[in-house]
């Protein structure tokens, strides 16, 4: 496969039998002569796994955020092009020979990434989970993300994730710019607006469209969701390309309404019934099965508290980091580093 030179980048952490998956994909996708997977702190399962994909280049990790992991797989890599996947993917055969054609096509983009399809073996969490976040009352201006493309265009940052993203080495060097540290996620969105802001073209397509499998367990959704958000909150805080109107919602709603039912308890019961009715319509529009829509209704309000909740604490951790001044934050894990 001649051509742009590609670097796959995948770090992982106690999920071997999804690793497994993804890799095993890999073949069939077309692979580029580079794959790097980061561990993620001490694994073992995950090393046994590596063992098993000869040409694939396992890289041990000191345990540390996920910000500085994937800039230190960065700095290893050596194509020009890093495409960053999710150890919890699958691909499509043939993906990376269309990530190719899409490269050499021109057109003078920085950025390509695609949407997601539904596993085929998912169960019915997972199936609610997937409808859920691919609807317009859960994901907003960023629906995009979790559901599938069709056809090829020009995007904004916020269209894109981290699971499924290709970056121009190139770009990010001439402009010093990375991942930023010590985030509990959302790191991209941070680097995107970053992109964005400094001129970056992006392109979203259905050629690269893939399987990310979601959370099977109403706790692994409910701290997935928590820790987006407090992502986002540290993001908002730390620089304006992390803001997002929309992203305000839930937590506004999450801290006024305590304040509205003491203060005007028919209103709130008012809209609480109007919100309830608002998650009911779209748990039926969502293309959800009969069986699956009432997980779905149920599933909207955990979205939301969960993610406001979630924002909350980190805008206010981000903001007592800011004021004590300290270069690592509390929240750091890592282990090793500056």
């Amino acid at each position: 496969m001649p051509g742009a030179e590609i670097s796959v980048i995948i770090l992982t952490r106690g999920r071997p039998e999804l690793l497994a998956r993804c890799l095993e994909s890999l073949r069939a996708a077309g692979v580029p002569g580079e794959v790097l997977v980061g561990i993620d702190g001490a694994d073992p399962a995950s090393s046994g796994v590596l063992g098993k994909f000869p040409g694939t280049r396992a890289v041990q990790l000191p345990r540390g955020c996920r910000g500085e992991a994937r800039n230190e797989l960065v700095r290893l890599a050596s194509g020009r092009w890093l495409c960053f996947l999710d150890d919890d993917t699958v691909l499509p055969p043939g993906y990376f020979w269309r990530l190719r054609a899409l490269i050499e096509a021109g057109g003078g983009f920085s950025v390509f990434g695609g949407g997601q399809e539904l596993y085929s073996g998912a169960g019915r969490f997972e199936r609610a989970v997937y409808r859920l976040l691919r609807s317009r009352w859960a994901s907003g201006p960023f629906t995009p993300r979790f559901a599938p493309v069709s056809g090829s265009y020009e995007a904004g940052p916020g269209k894109f994730v981290l699971c499924n993203l290709t970056l121009d080495r190139e770009f990010l060097a001439a402009r010093g710019l990375s991942f930023e540290g010590h985030l509990s996620s959302a790191e991209e969105n941070l680097l995107l607006g970053r992109m964005a802001a400094d001129g970056a073209r992006m392109l979203l397509s259905g050629d690269l469209n893939l399987v990310h499998r979601r959370r099977t367990s109403a706790g692994a959704f409910v701290r997935q969701v928590f820790s987006s958000g407090r992502g986002r909150g540290q993001i908002t805080v730390q620089a304006r390309s992390g803001f997002c109107a929309f992203t305000l919602l839930p937590p506004a709603a999450l801290a006024a309404g305590p304040v509205l039912a003491a203060a005007a308890p028919g209103t709130a019961c008012a809209l609480g019934l109007l919100y309830l009715s608002a998650c009911a319509v779209s748990a039926i529009l969502s293309g959800a099965g009969a069986s699956d829509a009432p997980l779905v209704f149920c599933l909207y309000p955990a979205l939301h508290a969960a993610y406001g909740a979630g924002w909350i604490f980190g805008a206010l951790e981000e903001l007592l980091e800011t004021f004590r001044g300290r270069a690592r934050p509390a929240r750091c894990r890592c282990q090793g580093r500056p």
